[in-house]
């Protein structure tokens, strides 16, 4: 409301405003420890670009290198991101890239990029792999930047949640838990250990998409704000200024702020989105940790029962409050990408007059919408699509058990007939 109509410098002003109080409900919310601080982006994906602005203000003249993991699992634009790379065609504050690839400020940054799974779907353990890199970077006198990834798409999480060591003077440590399945004692473990925590309300907390947050520990918040080294050359139009401007940064980064600031850059999509996103953890505020975890896991454990017990499909995965399902190709395998793009597309249409040969029954399951996670290719033999709790559907389900469960029998129920008709769906060209 009180961005209802408003423009130019009131705008610029009202927009302070608005983002200023939706980084305290933040911290609020996520009890942040004293001195800890958020800065508010577009997304998971340009909110990569912020440690290595970080990384350049903590050690100006340190060979940066950037580890990313979990790659397939995590979003596409991580890994351009990562290394200062336009990840599409347009950015917020410039609109059409037209051939731009790289940020101003931004070259020259390169690191592994470590893959979730093995060709047959096996977990790589890249916490191990990140350790390689690490000690190599200070072996050779780099500045090594260290992601783990706290829940990928399959809710896969790396065995450990890199660290900042020396406070951030030696390395800087990234834990990507955009998906937002974490506890308040995750969280704080990961600010403890100095680590930059990534976070978004698209995923759980089923915000609209574009709706990130970058969490800073007290430790590096303060070098931040102590900083006379801002990174200029970052803070550029065609740099960090494609998708920030000063109105979305905290105290500790006030060294940026003249070099973002310009009142005709106002992003009140992003208000908007984070709005939505506040008010979806505060409908959840009330309940414990204790009791979240609980629900979610009895929750898991029916729906992992009720895949089970129906043919043609198998829970693959069961990572919390994912559960990630393959679906047979009745030819003894299952659904590979291509395929269970066709699915995902099915799912959430009334396909029952595409299959005249079902029964009632079938066509009863046919003819109800259900939406799922889309599709995440797993293997070389198979993709798997995702029956996932959000902050909507966990509520629900901590007031009502049954209907909220006989809603995910309709969705693996549907699942299991799209498999068994999958030939005539495709048939149809639907």
């Amino acid at each position: 409301e009180r961005l209802n109509g408003v423009q130019g410098p009131e705008l610029d002003l009202t927009l302070r405003d608005v983002f200023a109080t939706q980084r305290y409900r933040l911290g609020v919310l996520l009890n942040l420890p004293r001195g800890a601080e958020v800065i508010l982006c577009p997304s998971g994906s340009d909110a990569e670009y912020i440690p290595l602005a970080i990384a350049k203000t903590l050690r100006p003249n340190a060979v940066i290198k950037n580890g990313v993991t979990q790659l397939n699992e995590i979003g596409a634009g991580t890994a351009p991101a990562a290394v200062g790379e336009y990840f599409s065609t347009h950015a917020p504050f410039i609109g059409e890239l037209n051939g731009l690839e790289i940020l101003d400020g931004f070259s020259g940054f390169d690191g592994p990029v470590i893959s979730a799974r093995t060709k047959d779907g096996e977990v790589i353990d890249a916490s191990h792999e990140m350790n390689i890199f690490k000690e190599e970077c200070i072996k050779n006198n780099h500045y090594p930047i260290l992601h783990g990834v706290f829940g990928g798409k399959t809710g896969i999480r790396d065995n450990e949640m890199p660290s900042s060591l020396d406070e951030g003077k030696t390395s800087l440590g990234i834990v990507d838990a955009c998906q937002g399945r974490f506890t308040a004692e995750e969280l704080q473990q990961w600010l403890e250990q100095d680590s930059i925590v990534l976070f978004t309300t698209s995923k759980f907390y089923q915000a609209p998409p574009f709706c990130g947050a970058v969490i800073v520990p007290s430790s590096i918040a303060e070098q931040l704000y102590q900083s006379s080294t801002p990174p200029v050359e970052m803070l550029v139009n065609n740099g960090l200024g494609a998708y920030l401007t000063d109105k979305e940064l905290p105290r500790c980064l006030d060294v940026w702020k003249s070099f973002l600031r310009d009142e005709r850059k106002n992003n009140v999509g992003l208000a908007l989105r984070w709005e939505a996103g506040l008010e979806a953890m505060e409908a959840l505020a009330h309940v414990s940790d204790e009791k979240r975890t609980a629900a979610v896991d009895e929750w898991a454990k029916s729906v992992t029962k009720m895949v089970n017990d129906i043919p043609g499909v198998d829970p693959w995965c069961v990572e919390r409050s994912i559960i990630s399902i393959r679906v047979s190709n009745n030819d003894g395998g299952w659904l590979n990408m291509s395929q269970a793009r066709d699915l995902f597309r099915w799912i959430s249409m009334d396909v029952s007059s595409a299959v005249p040969e079902a029964s009632e029954e079938e066509k009863a399951a046919l003819s109800k919408v259900a939406y799922i996670g889309q599709p995440v290719s797993v293997s070389e033999s198979h993709a798997i699509v995702r029956i996932a709790l959000g902050v909507e559907s966990l509520i629900s389900y901590m007031k009502d058990k049954d209907a909220t469960l006989q809603e995910d029998l309709f969705t693996v129920e549907k699942l299991a007939v799209i498999s068994k008709h999958f030939s005539t769906l495709k048939a149809s060209g639907l």
